[in-house]
């Protein structure tokens, strides 16, 4: 995320100076042609003088508009190939697993076969149980593979997440049901405010006995909003959802840095008044739902 924040920077900042060398070319030619004007009722030689200006001030903005326009197809060249590497890099990993899971499945149905013969049902369910959590970790990696032309950042955080909760015996579903390009433009705060949810959900989740995270992207067509939800089990009752987003509040033993995460989400929901959230909680899972409005004129 550092990184992709020094890119967007510095590519704003290219695109700062070569406005600035355009109004500055523009400004030149201006004045050239009202000198130029000026000159013809001065004398003859001035107005050559200023006229070669007028043509020197020409080639300067048709080269400024030329390396705008070069400059910003190399920068989406970059991205697209950056989209690419990260997509193959994923297809391969996918696709390696598929690979093992097939040239293992004879020695897979042999296994439960042996527990079958021998009539133990407590070990056959053990086993189908590590059988069905691989067959979903792939399934879920599978699914979230096709994001990543649509949005690499997002895509990142969600796969970053899904293999922490994976290593905790976390079950985290994702259902993606719409395109994440949509959020392309807000990809830095979405991330950021994504990130944290998640941190959090899983925190929350590891201390329970089911350990369930439920996430969802949806398009509200009828009111022109983008939603994601996230779901997950947790064990404090008594969390005050009025105070969670005060600074440095927690509910954790160790104080330390914790208190931080909803407290900066509450900053950035501030400075943007597109993104809201909101926060609730039921006897099994709490809640919550960012929404992201489309921003009119």
């Amino acid at each position: 995320m550092i990184r992709m924040r020094k890119n967007l920077e510095k590519t704003k900042l290219i695109n700062y100076v070569d406005i600035l060398n355009v109004i500055v070319s523009v400004v030149g030619i201006t004045i050239a042609i009202v000198c130029m004007l000026d000159g013809l009722e001065q004398s003859e030689g001035k107005y050559k003088f200023i006229t070669y200006g007028v043509i020197i001030c020409l080639v300067i903005l048709f080269m400024n508009i030329y390396c705008i326009l070069n400059k910003r197809r190399e920068i989406k060249d970059a991205i697209n190939i950056k989209k690419l590497e990260e997509k193959n890099k994923n297809l391969l990993e996918v696709t390696d697993n598929v690979r093992c899971f097939k040239h293992d499945f004879y020695n897979i149905m042999q296994a439960i076969n042996g527990y079958i013969d021998v009539k133990d049902i407590n070990a056959l369910q053990k086993y189908f149980e590590c059988l069905s959590k691989e067959c979903h970790h792939i399934n879920i990696l599978d699914s979230l593979n096709y994001q990543v032309t649509e949005n690499p950042a997002i895509y990142s955080i969600l796969k970053d997440k899904y293999e922490k909760a994976n290593s905790s015996n976390i079950t985290m579903n994702i259902d993606i049901l719409m395109a994440l390009n949509n959020l392309e433009e807000k990809s830095y705060e979405i991330s950021r405010i994504l990130g944290i949810l998640l941190d959090n959900a899983i925190e929350a989740t590891n201390e329970c006995n089911e350990k369930i995270i439920n996430v969802r992207f949806l398009k509200e067509e009828n009111r022109n909003r983008d939603l994601i939800i996230i779901e997950n089990t947790y064990k404090d009752k008594n969390v005050d959802i009025n105070k969670i987003f005060e600074k440095n509040y927690t509910t954790k033993a160790e104080k330390g840095n914790t208190g931080l995460g909803l407290w900066k989400i509450r900053d950035i929901l501030r400075k943007d008044t597109s993104l809201e959230l909101y926060t609730t909680k039921n006897d099994n899972m709490f809640k919550q739902q960012l929404e992201i409005y489309e921003i009119c004129g």
